[in-house]
């Protein structure tokens, strides 16, 4: 497929919907998101290069392509009928970690679902 090159906008119009300032979809999008099994296998990912299983609900993922900077923003979900919740930890430009605990505080196993936002190196 042959390339055209570089298209450059400060905004995007549509038709019917409005328009909206390219910032908005540079910074507002998600750089990485993941659905994972409860041993950090990748079922689908973006920009997620490999899971691995730390232990008992603890799961650390990494970035195909880096973040400019450590601090990122970003929500997890444990997929369970158990009642259980997940949250980032230990994040670096290279990746993070996820921790699934009970309602009671305790780690327990679990599939996730996640997204990072902040910017790209």
């Amino acid at each position: 497929m042959p390339s055209f090159g570089t298209l450059k906008a400060d905004t995007l119009t549509h038709s019917t919907a409005g328009s909206l300032a390219t910032n908005f979809v540079v910074e507002g999008s998600a750089k990485a998101w993941c659905r994972a099994s409860t041993a950090a296998a990748l079922n689908d990912s973006f920009n997620i290069a490999s899971g691995t299983d730390s232990g008992t609900g603890d799961y650390e993922f990494t970035f195909t392509n880096n973040m400019e900077t450590s601090l990122i923003s970003g929500s997890a979900t444990a997929v369970s009928s158990a009642g259980r919740l997940a949250g980032y930890h230990g994040t670096a430009t290279t990746g993070y970690g996820i921790e699934v605990h009970d309602t009671n505080g305790n780690k327990g196993d679990a599939g996730t679902h996640h997204q990072t936002f902040g910017d790209l190196a």
